[in-house]
């Protein structure tokens, strides 16, 4: 089983933000975290990309902002380990701490979607190839040859950017899980997905639920997908998933074991809405991890 390694950044001294150029024949960190929040920008290389419960390919100009302590790995392709120096892995990585201007995300508006988008960046966040994900790479690239406070003026500028574009996914589906009170303002929907995250493992009755919004079931599925852009279903699902996920990790219990525990009737179903979320099987989802060590 993949260990998870808790890396230690030096910030105690100097920049609260870091750039730095990576020539590597294969990436060589394994799975890990850090306090610190991450951009990563692959100019070359490619392979599999580990990001909290996500698993997904990467190739040249991948882009991503990973937050506090979420686990992440790269995992070069096979072809990268064969010591042809012709093949180089080539990234950019911005690392800062996001508490150098914490008190400017917490009171001063022209920060707030920089503040959102730092609360996004736990469950990890991809940016999609487009005009204008690629200025914030060419700033990314401008930023090599920036320090001390020009650089912090720049990581502020591209983390403007990352917050202005729509061209962006969450990695994880399970965002709603810890941070749904700072994203949705409906005081319905919040008892919903609070009563929701603390009951999700035993059976949930949709009538139930839907009485507690005071709301009858049909339209109580309407309030819900408008909210939430997913049926209750989809949600709870993804979070029995990401539970799932998380137990595979850790690796005390068998797959039928976890079906179980996460709150599934059946392996089929289980196996089936794993793979929908995911787009692996649990022991598919399982053999990844642990040969990514």
């Amino acid at each position: 089983m993949t260990k998870l390694m808790h890396e230690q950044l030096n910030f105690s001294t100097g920049s609260p933000v870091k750039i730095k150029w990576c020539d590597y024949d294969h990436f060589k960190y394994p799975l890990h975290f850090h306090s610190e929040c991450e951009i990563i920008y692959v100019i070359k290389s490619s392979g599999k990309r580990f990001v909290g419960n996500n698993i997904e390919p990467y190739s040249e100009g991948d882009l991503v902002l990973l937050g506090s302590f979420l686990p992440h790995m790269y995992k070069s392709d096979p072809l990268y380990y064969q010591n042809n120096p012709n093949i180089r892995v080539n990234a950019i990585i911005l690392q800062f701490s996001k508490n150098f201007f914490f008190h400017a995300i917490e009171n001063y508006p022209e920060f707030h979607k920089i503040k959102n988008l730092l609360e996004e960046s736990q469950y990890g966040i991809y940016f999609k190839d487009s005009k204008e994900i690629d200025s914030i790479k060419k700033r990314l690239r401008k930023a090599l040859n920036l320090k001390n406070i020009d650089l912090l003026i720049e990581c502020i500028k591209i983390l403007s950017m990352m917050s202005n574009t729509e061209d962006k996914e969450l990695l994880n589906e399970d965002y709603f899980e810890n941070s749904f009170d700072t994203q949705l303002d409906d005081p319905r929907i919040i008892k919903i997905l609070t009563y929701i995250n603390k009951n999700y493992l035993e059976p949930i009755n949709l009538k139930d639920i839907a009485d507690k919004a005071g709301m009858n079931k049909s339209a109580f599925c309407r309030f819900f997908k408008e909210k939430t852009s997913k049926s209750c279903i989809e949600y709870i699902n993804e979070l029995k998933v990401s539970y799932a996920c998380k137990l595979l990790r850790e690796g005390r219990l068998s797959i039928s074991q976890i079906c179980y525990e996460v709150g599934f009737n059946n392996i089929s179903n289980f196996n089936r809405q794993f793979k929908k979320i995911t787009r692996y099987t649990p022991s598919d989802y399982l053999l990844e991890y642990k040969n990514a060590g």
